[in-house]
């Protein structure tokens, strides 16, 4: 009797055409977002403050910040299955800052979602009023929102690592262009919501609204806020992306056999 060895399916993933699926994707959704708002809150069709809420890219518990979040939190992912592959050919050193990166971005994710940055950064400014000594008052007091003291800084610095340790590599791969402009939308965000938070913000607002003839108010000081959240979504969509492509390069036909259980 003949032994007919049974050829199992390979399934192949074609990355580029997967990478560009998620780019259109996440600029289309993006776009649907900036529309929802401006329909549903701005004008407020419905005449309806929870659905406002719903669409608001302003408010952290909405549909775009569930978005956002999600968008930070599968960039995590990515790095981490970026550490998997890469583990048996880089030092321990190496994989450690990996998964230290992939943490970085899991972090913001769950940070966008939960509002830590700003919760933490309202206790350091209680902590500020209470404390009578100098050194603390000037490190935790700042003109604009508080956390933009000490975390802010922190996250920069982090960003500021990632793009040195990864500099060299994404170059090399044409890649480096991803990191520096996923990296400037969120610098360029976070900007945005340090002039938000100046007390000389409401000036600013009433200066546009003259200059340019607007109605509303609301639709100078909204709209700030949605040119900041976009810019941080298309960063992290960029960020994302970027990584996406190294995670081809590396994993470039990679396979992997799915059982049952193993039995030793």
């Amino acid at each position: 009797m003949v032994n007919e060895t049974i050829q199992e399916p390979i399934q192949t993933i074609d990355m580029q055409r997967l990478i560009k699926i998620i780019f259109i994707s996440c600029i289309a959704i993006e776009v649907l977002l900036i529309i929802s708002d401006y329909v549903f809150n701005y004008l407020d069709i419905f005449d309806e403050k929870s659905i406002r809420r719903i669409w608001n890219i302003a408010r952290e518990n909405s549909i775009p910040t569930w978005f956002s979040s999600i968008q930070a939190q599968v960039l995590g992912v990515t790095v981490f299955l970026i550490a998997i592959v890469q583990a048996p050919h880089i030092s321990r050193f190496k994989m450690w800052i990996w998964i230290l990166i992939g943490m970085f971005f899991l972090w913001i994710g769950i940070d966008d979602a939960a509002e830590i940055h700003e919760k933490l950064g309202g206790a350091l400014e209680r902590m500020a009023n209470k404390d009578s000594g100098m050194i603390t008052g000037f490190w935790l007091k700042n003109p604009s929102f508080p956390w933009h003291t000490f975390i802010a800084p922190f996250f920069a610095l982090c960003g500021l690592g990632i793009l040195v340790f990864l500099s060299a590599t994404f170059w090399r791969l044409n890649l480096i262009h991803y990191l520096v402009l996923g990296f400037g939308c969120w610098a360029i965000a976070q900007s945005l919501d340090f002039i938000e938070g100046l007390d000389e913000a409401e000036q600013l607002y009433e200066w546009i609204q003259e200059s340019l003839d607007i109605k509303r108010e609301y639709a100078v000081t909204h709209t700030f806020k949605v040119v900041e959240e976009v810019l941080e979504m298309f960063g992290t969509t960029l960020l994302w992306i970027g990584f996406l492509h190294y995670f081809a390069h590396v994993g470039n036909g990679l396979q992997f056999k799915l059982v049952q259980s193993v039995r030793h």
